[in-house]
């Protein structure tokens, strides 16, 4: 039984050797134009348009025949989507799938929202591939993928700027004013329901990145993968890696990549968003909330 497993481009991860994996794109709208998140996408001219803009930006997400495009002709289908809480490409796919399962009865699409937007995405489609090569398929492997999500794998973030964030409404704009009145950076979570949480706010990039660790350990974090998307700040993504590699050695699996745009977009200049494999039994939730 063939089947595909296809993410929208929150991943973070556009291209691959695996011919069982495809992406859709999200859109970034920059004074009118579409740049299309995909692998592509000449990141450089896509930040400076970014930086250089003086008119709307907005993001829009892929169409329901963007997701068809990519289902192709395979009998099971794994669609894995950033956080309905931010994007509406979950809807979108899911409308994919009632025309892709009315015109093929016998195929099958399983649409998994991500609750979250990033490396997530990444931890939880390689324990599908463990899950369908080990005989676990359908609404059992599904079911299994949203255990993990809870359990196993954990997300969070530091941001310089929250401005797209407050403008789309995800968190309070009165933090908005007191971060740039204050230089202050912050370390944010995704909540189980894929919202935005804010867990802790500090001055200077020393600071920051010792919280960022923090709150990784206050999350579960005991060795084992983590994957850091940057925009634009290797510095800050190299000395996170120090950190983890102090404290855990050869237990840690740290791997450092660019955002794409969409991701982006949200993490803004200088931001970055980091996924990790996470100790549930070693895992604390003390948010402070703007």
């Amino acid at each position: 039984m063939s089947y595909l497993i296809i993410s929208d481009s929150s991943s973070n991860l556009l291209w691959s050797n695996d011919e069982h994996y495809r992406t859709v794109p999200l859109h970034v709208m920059i004074d009118g134009h579409d740049w299309a998140d995909t692998a592509d996408l000449d990141i450089n001219k896509f930040d400076e348009a970014l930086d250089s803009c003086t008119g709307p930006v907005s993001t829009a997400c892929p169409s329901p025949d963007e997701w068809l495009s990519a289902f192709g002709d395979a009998d099971e289908i794994y669609c894995f989507t950033i956080s309905r809480n931010l994007s509406g490409s979950f809807n979108s796919a899911l409308a994919a799938k009632r025309h892709y399962e009315d015109e093929f009865p016998d195929r099958h699409v399983y649409i998994i929202d991500t609750f979250s937007a990033g490396c997530t995405a990444i931890f939880m489609m390689d324990e599908l591939k463990k899950l369908l090569d080990s005989g676990i398929r359908g609404e059992e492997a599904v079911l299994k993928l949203s255990e993990f999500r809870l359990h196993k794998t954990a997300l969070t973030f530091t941001l310089q700027s929250i401005k797209r964030l407050a403008a789309g409404g995800r968190v309070n704009p009165i933090l908005v004013k007191a971060i740039g009145v204050l230089d202050l950076r912050i370390i944010g979570t995704a909540s189980d329901e894929g919202k935005i949480q804010i867990a802790g706010k500090h001055r200077g990039a020393a600071k920051v990145l010792k919280g960022t660790f923090k709150e990784m350990l206050k999350l579960g974090y005991n060795g084992g993968r983590v994957i850091i998307a940057h925009n634009r700040n290797i510095g800050d993504a190299e000395g996170l890696k120090k950190l983890i590699l102090e404290r855990f050695g050869e237990k840690a699996q740290v791997m450092i990549m660019r955002t794409t745009a969409l991701c982006s977009f949200y993490a803004e200049k200088y931001g970055y968003i980091v996924g990790f494999d996470i100790d549930e039994s070693l895992k604390e939730r003390h948010f402070i909330l703007p």
